[in-house]
């Protein structure tokens, strides 16, 4: 049985959570030894050997030098190291280095915060013997001369359609997830009285609370499970993603596997034309309105052919 480490430091969103519980499902394949600094992340680790890591995060990339030295020992003995929280340490085994926050690569002075995690990648690519990130448009952000592994994949897939009315989207109060264009395009379609369903990804937070709180057209959610997300998801027609960067876009494919259409920018990361993808021009709300009616209104039949994200870890 293969062994390997796996670096979770620094997991804290939706989609890392997605990428490690998925990881770990294969403990049937791999013997796992997992380093976390999140201890919200412990009811997805159960019975897995681990070790909670105590140091500040901006001390990450020195942990061979930080941490005991059996425990270095012990993961320089197992085959691999997998570092999923963007960027690493230095170790003797063969070590990956998994992309999945795009912002430092694409705006790395948009804050000092970005700033500092770009040199801390780069850091980790000069020790990485392969870098692995969920779609092309992020490779590309990468040193040709740098190896990369690309494992995401979509494929075509037959889904019954969504018969449902309204609109859901995801809030998260983030520069880059767009938010107070997300609750310009809210008041706008309230105001014809279109139902909207706002998933919070974590509490209101004060822009929501000033502008939406009391609307009567607005239903909100707050701190909900993955399972309840995909739930309220099959509870409406059209879902709106106004990001402006992402490295997959997780919700989108889940939307589009539930049945729904889909409103998105006309970015790289949503490179596919498909019947139930309806996009705008990035910053412009008039655009966002329209492509929000034409899928309220495009024809629906019992099942539809959309993209399905999925990810190969075939190097576990």
């Amino acid at each position: 049985m293969e062994k390997i480490v796996l670096n979770a430091c620094g997991i804290k969103s939706k989609g890392g959570i997605t990428v490690l519980r998925n990881l770990l499902k294969k403990t049937d394949k791999v013997n796992f030894f997992l380093l976390y600094d999140n201890q919200e992340l412990e009811i997805h680790l159960n019975e897995i050997e681990k070790l909670f890591i105590k140091y500040p995060r901006f001390t990450h990339p020195f942990l061979n030098i930080l941490i005991n030295k059996e425990v270095l020992k012990k993961i320089n003995s197992f085959d691999k190291i997998i570092h999923l929280g963007n960027f690493g340490f230095k170790t003797n085994n063969y070590s990956y280095t998994f992309i999945q926050n795009i912002l430092p690569l694409v705006n790395p002075y948009s804050s000092f915060r970005n700033f500092i995690l770009r040199l801390l990648y780069f850091f980790s690519f000069k020790i990485s013997d392969e870098i692995i990130v969920q779609k092309q448009h992020v490779s590309d952000l990468i040193p040709n001369s740098l190896r990369k592994k690309i494992i995401g994949i979509t494929l075509n897939k037959s889904i019954e359609q969504s018969k449902n009315d309204g609109f859901v989207v995801i809030f998260e109060d983030v520069k880059n997830k767009n938010p107070d264009f997300l609750i310009n395009l809210i008041l706008e379609l309230t105001n014809k009285n279109f139902k909207v369903d706002v998933i919070c990804s974590t509490k209101k937070s004060p822009k929501l609370v000033n502008n939406i709180l009391n609307n009567q057209n607005v239903n909100f959610f707050e701190n909900i499970q993955h399972e309840e997300v995909l739930s309220i998801l099959k509870q409406n027609r059209c879902y709106i993603h106004t990001s402006k960067y992402e490295t997959v876009g997780l919700p989108i494919y889940e939307a589009l596997e539930s049945g729904l259409k889909v409103v998105v920018p006309d970015e790289n990361y949503i490179p596919l034309e498909n019947n139930n993808i309806f996009k705008f021009t990035l910053g412009n709300l008039n655009s966002a309105f329209e492509a929000c009616l034409k899928a309220t209104t495009a024809p629906l039949s019992d099942n539809m052919e959309v993209p399905v994200y999925s990810e190969n870890w075939n190097l576990i």
